[in-house]
C-alpha cells in the first residue's frame, strides 16, 4: 500500500513540474511577461492529475489485494510444512518409542546370553576336569597323543591320496608321457663326442735341467698371464695347468702345446699369447654363429661369442655346448608332440645353460646369471623364466619352464652323456649309506645301479608298515636338499616280515584211532563177512578222519603217515 501512494505522489509531482515547465517556456517564448493562465489547460491538467491519480490508486488496490493472496498462499503452505512436520515428529517419536523397546529386549536377551555362556563354559570347565581326573591325562597331553595318531593315520594314507587324485585329474597319463620321451630321445641322433680337445698333463720325464727350467718358467708366465695354476708333479713327473676359465684353459693349453713343440723361451711366450687368443676368438665366434644357425636362432654377436665359449665348458665331463643343443632339440621336439611353439622351446632349451659361460667370472647360480644375460641381451620374459627356473632355482609356473626341465634332465641322465672320477662316484655312494642310514630303524642300505637307486632294509620291530612310505619320502626329500647327482635317485625301503609256529606231534590220539581201526578190523571177520580191498579202503578213510577229527589233526606228515599205518595193518 505504501509503495502505491508513493508512486501517486510520484506522478503528482511529475505533472506539476511539467505543468511549470510549459509556463515558463511559454514565458519565455512571450517576451518575459506573464501570461494570464488558460482554464481550459488548467483543467486538463487537473483531470489529467486525477486522473493519473486514480490509475494509480486502482493499481495499488489491485497490487494490495494480490500481495495479501500472495500472503494468504504462503500463509497455508506454512501451515501445511508445520502439519507435515508435526507428523514426521510423531512418526519418528514412535519409532524410537518401538527402538527403546527393542533395544532393552535384546540387552536382556543378550544378558540371558552371557549367563547361559558363562553357565557352559563353568560345565564344560568341570567336564574336563572330570576327564583328565578321570583319564589321568592333561589337555595339552591328550591333544597331542590324538594329533598324533592321527598324523600317523595320514601318513600311511597320504601317499595312496595322491595317487588317487593323480588319477581322477591326469587319468592314465604316465604311459603317453614315457612314447612321446622316448621318440623324443629316439629322434635325437648326435653323438657323445663334442671335437672338443681336454687339457692334458706335460710330459717333465725326457727333459734335462736347462729343458725342464725352460719349459717350467715358458709355463709359468702362461699360468700368470692366462689365470691358470701350474700344478707340478714330482713323482710323475708332469706339469698341468688348471683352472675355472674356459677360455683362458683353451688358451693355455694350445700356448703350452706350441712351447713344447717349438721349445719356446719365456720370453717368447707373451706374443705367442696374443696370437693365440685372436686366433681362438675368431673360432669361439664362428663356433657360437654354427650352432645359433643350426638351432634356426638369431641373436646379437655377443650372443654368438657366449653360446660358442660353452664349447670350452665341461660338466661332469659333459660339453656345455653339445648338452644345450641336445636339450634345444629334445625340447622342440617335444614341445611339437604337445602343440605347444617349437621355436620358443627350442630356443629356451639351446639357451639354458647360457650361464656357465661367464660363471667362473659372475657369482651366483648359473641359471640367474643365464636369465640376466638374455635379459639384457632382449629374450623374451618366457625364455627368461625357463631359464632361471630349469634348476627351481625360480618356482616353474610355465609349461614352457617345465619343458625345459624334462629336456634338460634327459640329456643329462642318458647313458654315457655324463661321467665322473673314482673318487666322486665312491664318494656319492658313500654320502647315500650315511643318509639312509642315520635314520632310526634302518638296518642295511644298498646303493644299486652306480647309485641310481637306494635300496633299504629295515627292522620291522622298530619300522611299522604305516611308515615305511613317510620314510622313504623323507630319505628322497633329504637326498635331494644334500646331494648334486645327474638324473634321479630312486629309493626303495624294504620291511620283511617272518612269523613260524610249530604244531606239536599228537602221537596219543593217533595210537587211539589205530587200536579202533584194529578192533572193528576183527569184528568184521568173526561176522564172517569178506570185504573188498576198495570197502576197506573206504571205511579205513572214513575211521582216520572222525578220528583226526575228534583229535584236531589236519593233514601233514603224520596224518599221511597215520594213513599209511593203518593199511599196512590191515
Amino acid at each position: 500500500m505504501i509503495a502505491v501512494l508513493v508512486v501517486a505522489v510520484v506522478l503528482v509531482f511529475g505533472v506539476g513540474v511539467a505543468a511549470l515547465v510549459a509556463g515558463r517556456r511559454s514565458f519565455l517564448t512571450g517576451g518575459g511577461s506573464v501570461p494570464a493562465p488558460d482554464p481550459a489547460a488548467t483543467a486538463r491538467a487537473r483531470s489529467e492529475a486525477e486522473r493519473a491519480i486514480g490509475e494509480a490508486r486502482n493499481q495499488a488496490l489491485a497490487t494490495r489485494e494480490a500481495v495479501h493472496e500472495e500472503v494468504g498462499l504462503r500463509n497455508e503452505a506454512v501451515e501445511a510444512g508445520e502439519a507435515l512436520l508435526d507428523e514426521r515428529e510423531r512418526t519418528y517419536r514412535d519409532r524410537r518409542a518401538v527402538f527403546d523397546d527393542r533395544r532393552h529386549l535384546h540387552k536382556k536377551r543378550r544378558e540371558e546370553i552371557d549367563e547361559r555362556i558363562a553357565t557352559v563354559a563353568a560345565e564344560r570347565a568341570d567336564v574336563i576336569a572330570s576327564f583328565e581326573r578321570v583319564a589321568d591325562l592333561d589337555r595339552q597331553t591328550a591333544a597331542q597323543l590324538v594329533l598324533e595318531r592321527t598324523a600317523n593315520e595320514l601318513a600311511g594314507e597320504h601317499l595312496a591320496r595322491v595317487e588317487s587324485a593323480l588319477a581322477e585329474r591326469v587319468g592314465d597319463a604316465e604311459p603317453a608321457a614315457r612314447t612321446l620321451i622316448a621318440e623324443a630321445m629316439e629322434r635325437q641322433l648326435s653323438g657323445h663326442d663334442d671335437g672338443a680337445t681336454r687339457a692334458a698333463p706335460l710330459s717333465l720325464e725326457d727333459l734335462d735341467e736347462h729343458g725342464r727350467e725352460r719349459l717350467l718358467s715358458a709355463l709359468s708366465v702362461i699360468a700368470e698371464e692366462t689365470g691358470m695354476e701350474l700344478g707340478i708333479d714330482e713323482d710323475r713327473a708332469q706339469a698341468t695347468l688348471r683352472g675355472m676359465d674356459p677360455i683362458g684353459r683353451e688358451v693355455a693349453r694350445q700356448a703350452a702345446l706350441e712351447v713344447v713343440d717349438r721349445k719356446l723361451q719365456a720370453a717368447e711366450v707373451p706374443s705367442l699369447l696374443t696370437r693365440t687368443r685372436g686366433s681362438l676368438q675368431a673360432h669361439v665366434r664362428q663356433r657360437g654363429e654354427q650352432a645359433l644357425w643350426e638351432m634356426q636362432m638369431e641373436g646379437r654377436p655377443e650372443l654368438a661369442e657366449l653360446i660358442g665359449t660353452l664349447h670350452y665348458r665341461f660338466s661332469y665331463g659333459q660339453n656345455a655346448l653339445l648338452h644345450c643343443e641336445e636339450t634345444g632339440h629334445i625340447c622342440g621336439v617335444l614341445a611339437a608332440e604337445l602343440g605347444m611353439s617349437q621355436t620358443v622351446a627350442r630356443e629356451a632349451g639351446m639357451l639354458h645353460d647360457i650361464g656357465k659361460s661367464v660363471d667362473h667370472d659372475v657369482e651366483g647360480s648359473h641359471a640367474i646369471i643365464g636369465g640376466e644375460l638374455l635379459r639384457v641381451l632382449g629374450a623374451s620374459p618366457g625364455i627368461i623364466h625357463a631359464v632361471k627356473a630349469h634348476h627351481f632355482d625360480e618356482e616353474p609356473t610355465t609349461d614352457l619352464a617345465m619343458l625345459t626341465i624334462c629336456a634338460d634332465a634327459i640329456s643329462a641322465s642318458r647313458p654315457g652323456a655324463r661321467r665322473d672320477t673314482l673318487a666322486t662316484y665312491l664318494a656319492r655312494l658313500e654320502q647315500l649309506q650315511t643318509i639312509a642310514t642315520r635314520h632310526s630303524g634302518v638296518e642295511r642300505a644298498f646303493p644299486l645301479q652306480a647309485g641310481r637307486e637306494l635300496r633299504i632294509f629295515v627292522r620291522a620291530k622298530q619300522v611299522r608298515d604305516s611308515q615305511v612310505p613317510e620314510l622313504s619320502a623323507e630319505i628322497a626329500r633329504e637326498i635331494e636338499s644334500e646331494m648334486q647327482y645327474p638324473g634321479m635317485i630312486k629309493v626303495t625301503v624294504i620291511r620283511e616280515t617272518t612269523a613260524t609256529a610249530t604244531a606239536p606231534a599228537q602221537i596219543a590220539a593217533v595210537q587211539e584211532a589205530n587200536r579202533r581201526r584194529a578192533n572193528c578190523g576183527e569184528d568184521d571177520d568173526r561176522a564172517g563177512g569178506s570185504v573188498t580191498v576198495a570197502e576197506r579202503d573206504e571205511e579205513d578213510a572214513d575211521v582216520v578222519e572222525i578220528v583226526d577229527g575228534a583229535a584236531g589233526i589236519s593233514g601233514g606228515g603224520d596224518g599221511a603217515e597215520t594213513e599209511h599205518d593203518v593199511r599196512d595193518s590191515d
